[in-house]
């Protein structure tokens, strides 16, 4: 399940550190809250990098 890649409205299944696959920014989130924005590549908004730019786009892989 770890390696499976999250979209925005996705639940955190367990905290840790994120990659943003489109940018590579990494980012905290804790378990049971839902995915954000990437703050870098605005990654699941209009402004998101191409592919990227929809929130059910899948961009957020744990990586610790």
């Amino acid at each position: 399940m770890l390696d499976q890649i999250f979209k925005i409205t996705d639940i955190v299944p367990v905290s840790g550190t994120y990659l943003c696959v489109p940018c590579g920014h990494t980012q905290y989130f804790e378990q049971g809250a839902k995915f954000e924005t990437c703050e870098v590549c605005l990654a699941g908004t209009d402004e998101g990098w191409t592919g990227y730019e929809h929130e059910d786009a899948e961009f957020w892989q744990f990586i610790k």
